[in-house]
């Protein structure tokens, strides 16, 4: 069992790190938290999409982000903190996982922002 799990994580892919944010777009919140839940078992956070659900915070207002190492957070509003939006850049610019869902990215965010949409799944 060790040997296989040992396997598992050797010739998983891993998804390229681009250090942007993360953000998964999409109005309806079951699609968002299955594609929240898929990223974070791309990413290496959990094995399967159920532990990743575990991980994963209701708002980026619930998690400790200047003290915390990665930040999975089901629904955040860009427009609604920008001090909070500099908390999470400079995260993730230091190469930390940022991984957000919105229901629609305003345009000035795009730039710097790795995008996934429901036909990810």
């Amino acid at each position: 069992m060790a040997g296989e799990l040992r396997n598992h994580f050797r010739t998983r892919k891993r998804m390229p790190k681009q250090n942007k944010i993360k953000v998964i777009i999409s109005p309806d919140p079951d699609v968002r938290r299955k594609l929240l839940q898929k990223v974070a078992v791309e990413c290496g956070f959990a094995l399967t999409p159920g532990d990743a659900g575990k991980l994963i915070k209701p708002s980026v207002y619930e998690c400790n982000v200047p003290g915390s190492f990665f930040v999975l957070a089901d629904l955040h509003n860009f427009r609604q903190s920008p001090n909070m939006n500099q908390q999470l850049y400079e995260m993730a610019a230091r190469g930390m996982a940022v991984i957000v869902g919105v229901k629609k990215l305003p345009a000035e965010f795009e730039f710097i922002s790795e995008t996934y949409y429901p036909n990810y799944l």
